[in-house]
């Protein structure tokens, strides 16, 4: 028993070197591509004369090869961190095992092949095979609740899972709760001349414990600018979502942005991440307007000076970092809520206001801060006008 034991320990860690070896040689292919696209802009830039038109086709050419190659490193970088990332089993032993499984049965549900994994970042992850024995459908909710009483360690069902246990065996993921909890809400107006807003926006929590709050201005208004914005809005959310780093999203973004040949329409991207696990955020903003964060009566505001996606081939967006406390809440918005003030002092207003709030619900918070900017704004909508807040609060314990 013991030496087979020993042989899966050992096949495991020959696996997860043959896949790390694996992802490292795809990085360095794309580093490899990088520096050639690299070396072909520097014989570019020797070449000289011709028309204009032909100069500008040339410079045009040797900016689009910029940010290709700036993409792969990127990418290149990305993979080498993944590859990087270590990982630790944990043994729970035949016996602890059997009591796990016991437990489960009792409930309904089937089990077996348990793992008890700590990632990179410390957070633990068990991965289960379940069934279902009853003839009520069990769901992986459920199965988490169950684990948590039989591991002593608060776990919730990972989102890649089924929602529901079925007959057939199917390996299911459960992560460790994080510490934080969070509730959020929004309120938008449209510009008085259009019908749709060209600002789009979304929220939501990505496997590894983060939560991003994404906002988007799409430049000018309506149709146009919705599109735009909601192309960013989507792209970013797909990206983190497939555990791309915030930084290396937003440098893709604004690559693709660069490279659409509309200078003339470069949509914004205000992005927070907050990490729900150490309860800390990181802001990255590319020509989006000011954001606050509340720390009950004390509000702090965050802004960067910075051009929007497109703006620049090569971008290398500044990363802001805050920790953030039980109670605080982190509120974004478009231009349009804090400029066109008759007294010009819409940021210095908003911070006076969410000083003086009381209020738990983030939609309520909303709500308030953009009546608040249309009364300021003596009744005129004449931009598009988005305000999402993020209430954060530690979990309590049981």
């Amino acid at each position: 028993m013991k030496s087979r034991g020993v042989m899966e320990s050992a096949q495991s860690a020959y696996l997860l070197e043959y896949g790390r070896r694996r992802i490292q040689v795809c990085a360095d292919t794309f580093r490899n591509l990088a520096q050639i696209f690299g070396e072909e802009e520097s014989g570019e830039g020797k070449e000289g004369g011709g028309t204009r038109p032909a100069c500008f086709i040339r410079k045009r050419m040797a900016e689009e090869r910029r940010i290709f190659a700036g993409n792969l490193q990127g990418l290149a970088d990305m993979m080498n961190g993944v590859a990087d990332e270590s990982v630790r089993f944990i043994s729970l032993g035949t016996r602890r095992q059997k009591q796990i499984a016991k437990g489960l049965l009792g409930e309904g549900i089937l089990a077996g092949d348990l793992y008890l994994v700590q990632r990179g970042n410390g957070h633990m992850e068990l991965s289960v095979t379940l069934s279902s024995r009853t003839k009520s459908a069990r769901t992986a909710e459920e199965a988490a609740d169950y684990l948590s009483v039989l591991m002593d360690m608060r776990l919730v069902s990972a989102k890649r899972n089924s929602f529901f246990i079925g007959e057939d065996p199917l390996c299911y993921f459960f992560e460790e709760e994080p510490g934080y909890i969070y509730m959020t809400g929004s309120a938008r107006a449209v510009k008085e001349t259009e019908t749709v807003s060209g600002d789009n926006f979304a929220f939501f929590e990505a496997e590894d414990g983060n939560l991003s709050v994404v906002l988007s201005d799409g430049m000018g208004s309506g149709e146009e600018a919705f599109r735009d914005s909601g192309a960013v809005a989507d792209m970013t959310e797909a990206m983190l979502e497939a555990g791309l780093e915030p930084e290396m999203a937003v440098r893709l973004l604004n690559g693709a942005v660069t490279g659409n040949g509309r200078e003339d329409k470069l949509p914004t991207l205000d992005l927070c991440s907050v990490d729900l696990y150490e309860g800390r955020c990181q802001f990255l903003k590319a020509g989006a307007a000011a954001s606050f964060i509340k720390h009950g009566s004390t509000v702090e505001k965050v802004a960067a000076a910075t051009l929007p996606l497109g703006a620049f081939g090569r971008m290398r967006p500044e990363r802001i970092r805050r920790e953030i406390y039980d109670g605080d809440y982190i509120i974004l918005l478009s231009d349009g809520v804090t400029e066109g003030w008759p007294t010009e002092d819409g940021e210095e207003r908003i911070c006076e206001l969410l000083a003086g709030l009381d209020i738990l619900s983030p939609s309520e918070m909303a709500g308030q801060i953009m009546r608040y900017a249309i009364e300021h704004s003596e009744g005129r909508i004449r931009d598009d006008m988005t305000v999402l807040v993020a209430g954060i609060w530690e979990r309590q314990r049981q």
